[in-house]
């Protein structure tokens, strides 16, 4: 392989890691909102109940008929659940603004198809580098007697004639598997 195509072939392969890690990033993020969601939804009922509780509390404790511990024991249960869900909504606005943030950093696909098709333009030609230079000649001569032959032949038909039972898309498909695997590309 050239050198030229040795650095295509590793830039896909750097810009196919990154878009898999940002990707991974993305979904680690969404999964982590989801969770946050579920937890500040949780935590939200918490604080209705500690509220309500500390609402019930509160004319009996200032009537004296409730004793100070019973008193106060729910107001530090309503602040820690109001703290606990103002960190739980912190943490589900910063995940919130880190979204867009590292879908943003996500190559556009059509950068990714085009160096997907650089490097497999890399592989074909370091492929197309590796036919002795006399199969071209051979390939002329037999399409010159085909001429010879049949004189609206297809250049096509000289290369069936050394390839009679080409390869379908679907055979290829194993052989794209095997190249990709040979010159370490990702699919």
């Amino acid at each position: 392989m050239t050198p030229e195509g040795a650095e295509v072939l590793d830039r896909y392969r750097e810009l196919r890691k990154h878009v898999e890690g940002v990707r991974a990033g993305v979904d680690t993020v969404r999964a982590r909102i989801r969770e946050q969601l579920a937890k500040f939804a949780e935590l939200e009922v918490a604080a209705r109940r500690a509220k309500a509780r500390y609402q019930q509390v509160l004319p009996k404790h200032v009537a004296g008929n409730l004793d100070e511990q019973v008193a106060t024991a729910a107001k530090e249960e309503l602040a820690k659940a109001e703290a606990d869900l103002a960190e739980s909504k912190a943490l589900l606005q910063a995940l919130e603004t880190e979204l867009p943030k590292l879908q943003g950093q996500v190559p556009n696909s059509a950068n990714l198809e085009a160096a997907r098709r650089a490097a497999w333009e890399a592989i074909w030609r370091d492929l197309k580098a590796q036919v002795p230079n006399d199969v071209a000649h051979v390939v002329a001569r037999i399409y010159a007697a085909l001429l010879a032959y049949q004189p609206d032949a297809s250049y096509s038909a000289a290369l069936a004639a050394l390839c009679p039972d080409p390869p379908s898309r679907e055979d290829c498909r194993p052989l794209i598997e095997q190249l990709a695997g040979q010159y370490s590309i990702p699919l």
